[in-house]
């Protein structure tokens, strides 16, 4: 950011030399309007980048998933049964498992197309 400024600013006065002008002016014209601030900014939270870090270490079952921030297990638990859990859980991993076979075989073709060229 600094040499893109100092970048600018050297062409800027090399024009300026160029074409003969005589001043350079930083600061805006006394025509030019003023900018007005608001009494009080709005306050915006910092983002930390390190936010969430730990949650995965924790041990307890009310974090450290995903989907927790937008899903009620609690809900879902009390709405169904141990037997349709169970049968939701293994559809899910069959799903899964299908889906990092069809990505492998993707990659196996993607792979074969550039050894042979295509």
């Amino acid at each position: 950011m600094i040499v893109r400024n100092r970048l600018i600013a050297a062409i800027l006065t090399s024009a300026a030399l160029v074409f003969g002008v005589d001043t350079v002016r930083a600061a805006p014209a006394a025509s030019a309007p003023a900018v007005v601030l608001p009494d009080e900014l709005p306050v915006l939270r910092a983002k930390s980048l390190i936010r969430d870090f730990f949650k995965n270490l924790a041990d307890d079952d009310d974090d450290g998933f995903v989907h927790d921030d937008h899903y009620d297990w609690q809900a879902y638990r009390d709405s169904t049964s141990r037997k349709e859990r169970v049968r939701d859980y293994l559809r899910m991993q069959n799903e899964m498992q299908k889906d990092a076979f069809r990505a492998q075989k993707n990659a196996q073709k993607e792979m074969i197309k550039r050894q042979r060229g295509w």
